[in-house]
């Protein structure tokens, strides 16, 4: 199954919330992960930017765009963003692709 990164930051009404109510919410994210067939292979809190992180195995990029839909429907999550992961199997065959590509890409003079 592809894997994907999904990072986000929660509104400041969820904050207010988590901070009132500290809570574990990787319980939640699993439970949409696996409503759209996939397994969630960790969640985690972060500094910076984004406040939580994802990384789930889904079926397609379908069920994935329904997981992070569903999330960010609620209002919770603002700004969240999903990125396909590749395996090192995936990149060496995206380099070997690119390297055919580049022979007849002419860029810009």
């Amino acid at each position: 199954m592809p894997a994907y990164l999904y990072q986000g930051s929660y509104s400041s009404d969820a904050l207010r919330a988590l901070v009132t109510n500290p809570e574990d919410r990787s319980a939640a994210a699993r439970a949409v992960i696996e409503a759209n067939g996939g397994t969630m292979t960790g969640c985690w809190m972060a500094f910076g930017e984004d406040d939580i992180i994802v990384i789930a195995d889904m079926p397609d990029d379908e069920s994935m765009a329904g997981a992070a839909l569903a999330i960010s429907s609620t209002g919770a999550i603002v700004g969240g963003r999903t990125t396909k992961l590749l395996t090192m199997d995936q990149a060496v065959a995206s380099m070997g692709k690119a390297g055919a590509v580049m022979k007849a890409y002419k860029p810009p003079a």
